[in-house]
């Protein structure tokens, strides 16, 4: 039964690991996986349920607070008598309750700006969020399309040592039959070993990229990993000019949210600071009970002294400001130099974001091009080593012709891959200002 158990177990071990390492994930899987496993984006959502906690602390100020007091003395040796007030020998001890509350009525309207302050905190923490997503999406695609890049790169090398292959095979051929020499065999043999070093290098390259966005993803091995190869479309459509792309990214980029909210925040805070000028208005309660017992005199219950006792209040309470060594003037100056800095960061910030969606402008511009180039380069290339291996096989050329040939193709071919997955992340990046998401 144990050695069944055992062999069931081994089975279903295998399945899962075949199943698993025969999923291929999509780059839309992969951009949701990392955004829930971030650990960067966790660190934000952490920041952004602080924020939501100073909100609320903040709310609170308008609730009365409610505090209770219980006190219990012992008095030992001489004191001043309570029956005749002259000073005795005596033992006693005393019990007092209180309790009492205090309700803000007006605070100079500190309350509704600190409220008000804490709810711009919240939404710029909510929007740090969105960007540490905006950026793990960002770095999603490029590690993405990275893997895809040398996939192609990998299969470029592959065909290319496999024509290396055919002619070594051919030129071996040849070289029993006398028709070859034997310089000409091993020329062929170098590109060969040439061509598998290629090949070796690629699926190098390949392992490194898919281990680094599995480290993205925060998964523990990339052992079974793989990504999914979509039909790429590099359509050459690009918005005019970069005017266009910021005045979207200044609605849609959550890094000029939240710059704009803290602005918004510090200008409460401003007025916050100016509510020192006004005078504060409470409302006040309390009720307190006394229990004195002294030792050697008849003393009155319990009951007795808890109705005599009793003492309430009702109140309010005005506290109007006169002179604090300038303390509420400093603080509005420092405030107000905040919401200074505020404005210089928001300005640096947009400006940085232009000159951001400048640059990734006309990379777009110039790997579109460099694109349409490579194209043309490749068919080039293919002609020229098609014409060379005919050349070759019919003995009209030399080895070193057919193998210079060869290798301009690979590269044309290397140039070609390059080109297209450059323009694809140039233009996804455009793409990402003006707000079209992969999810």
């Amino acid at each position: 039964m144990n050695m069944k158990i055992k062999i069931l177990i081994i089975l279903f071990t295998f399945a899962y690991s075949t199943a698993n390492a025969q999923k291929q994930w999509t780059l839309q899987e992969c951009i949701r996986y990392a955004k829930e496993h971030s650990i960067t984006v966790k660190m934000q959502q952490v920041s952004q349920q602080n924020q939501e906690i100073k909100l609320n602390t903040a709310k609170n100020q308008r609730l009365p607070n409610l505090s209770a007091n219980m006190d219990q003395r012992f008095s030992f040796g001489r004191g001043p008598s309570l029956v005749d007030n002259s000073y005795q020998s005596s033992n006693s001890s005393s019990t007092s309750l209180s309790v009492s509350t205090t309700v803000p009525l007006f605070t100079g309207f500190q309350i509704p700006n600190s409220i008000a302050a804490a709810r711009f905190d919240l939404q710029a923490a909510t929007a740090d969020l969105e960007k540490a997503k905006e950026d793990i999406e960002l770095s999603v695609i490029s590690a993405y399309l990275q893997i895809l890049y040398n996939k192609e790169l990998l299969e470029i090398a592959k065909n290319q040592q496999t024509l290396s292959a055919q002619q070594v095979e051919r030129i071996e051929e040849l070289y029993k039959l006398g028709k070859a020499s034997e310089a000409q065999a091993y020329e062929v043999k170098s590109q060969m070993a040439n061509d598998e070093f290629a090949v070796v290098q690629a699926k190098n390259d390949l392992q490194l990229s898919v281990l680094n966005l599995s480290q993205l993803l925060e998964l523990p091995s990339p052992e079974g990993f793989d990504v999914e190869t979509p039909n790429i479309d590099a359509d050459f459509l690009l918005p005019s000019n970069p005017e266009q792309t910021y005045a979207n990214a200044l609605t849609t980029r959550a890094s000029i949210r939240a710059e704009e909210y803290r602005l918004a925040s510090s200008e409460k805070t401003v007025k916050t600071a100016k509510s020192a000028y006004y005078p504060q208005l409470s409302f006040g309660a309390g009720y307190s009970n006394n229990y004195y017992k002294i030792n050697g005199f008849v003393n009155s219950s319990l009951a007795q002294q808890l109705k005599n006792n009793e003492s309430k209040y009702l109140g309010f309470s005005l506290n109007i400001p006169v002179f604090n060594r300038f303390e509420t003037r400093n603080n509005i100056r420092a405030a107000k130099l905040s919401v200074k800095n505020q404005e210089l960061q928001l300005e640096n910030t947009k400006k940085n974001l232009y000159k951001e969606i400048q640059q990734a402008y006309y990379n777009a511009t110039g790997a579109k091009e460099k694109y349409k180039a490579a194209e043309i380069a490749l068919e080039s290339a293919k002609k020229a080593c098609e014409f060379a291996k005919e050349k070759f096989e019919n003995g009209r050329s030399t080895t070193y012709e057919f193998n210079e040939a060869s290798n301009n193709l690979m590269k044309a071919s290397a140039n070609m891959a390059q080109a297209k997955y450059d323009y694809v992340f140039r233009k996804k990046i455009l793409d990402f200002y003006n707000g079209l998401r992969e999810e």
